[in-house]
């Protein structure tokens, strides 16, 4: 099997021997992202995970075939957290999600580790649909309740729902990726622009 092939979790390998230890479990998860910020793909191999999580091979192998299984695993439960909440208050709501992925843009590990994924999906078909797959069902759920909560608006923006989360995420991105930092006033009035109702 090749070292990057990304698999998912065998039930049965899961079952076997002693059950799971989740705080252990967490840790080897959080020292494969360790590993792949500091070295990339390329340096993402079973000695360093284990080293870095301190456990043995076999400890690996009970929950995982290989390293970037596990790595895919962790960076996709942590940055499946950053979803849009509608709470009544649009602009509110998209600051607030604004800074909830400069945040995540800006984690000294997820931030290093989805540039390499990125990176690597080029290379990888099997990182970039495992990747792209749960970024698309989270950019659905996000465009979703954020179009219901533009529809209730007086006068709902000129933008669809799809194209404000786009210039938000990019504005985020930028953030970390080029070092263009945004205050929250700017923030403020990016959102106020993006929400401007359509001109008759």
């Amino acid at each position: 099997m090749s070292s990057t092939a990304v698999t998912a979790p065998d039930p049965a390998r899961r079952s076997r021997g002693r059950p799971r230890d989740n705080v252990l479990q967490e840790r080897i998860k959080d020292a494969a992202l360790t590993v792949l910020a500091r070295h990339g793909f390329s340096g993402l191999t079973l000695e360093r995970v284990c080293t870095e999580a301190q456990v043995p091979k076999a400890t690996f192998y009970r929950r995982w075939d290989n390293p970037t299984a596990c790595v895919i695993e962790a960076f996709l439960e942590l940055w499946s957290e950053v979803e849009f909440d509608d709470t009544g208050s649009p602009a509110e709501d998209l600051r607030i999600f604004g800074h909830k992925l400069i945040e995540l843009y800006s984690h000294p590990k997820l931030g290093p580790c989805s540039v390499a994924i990125q990176t690597e999906s080029w290379v990888n078909r099997e990182i970039g649909a495992s990747q792209n797959a749960s970024a698309l069902q989270r950019r659905a759920r996000n465009a979703g309740t954020l179009q219901q909560a533009l529809d209730k608006m007086a006068a709902p923006p000129a933008l669809s729902a799809e194209l404000i989360l786009n210039v938000v995420n990019g504005v985020a991105r930028n953030v970390r990726s080029l070092n263009w930092p945004i205050s929250d006033e700017d923030l403020r009035r990016l959102i106020q622009s993006l929400l401007t109702p359509a001109s008759d």
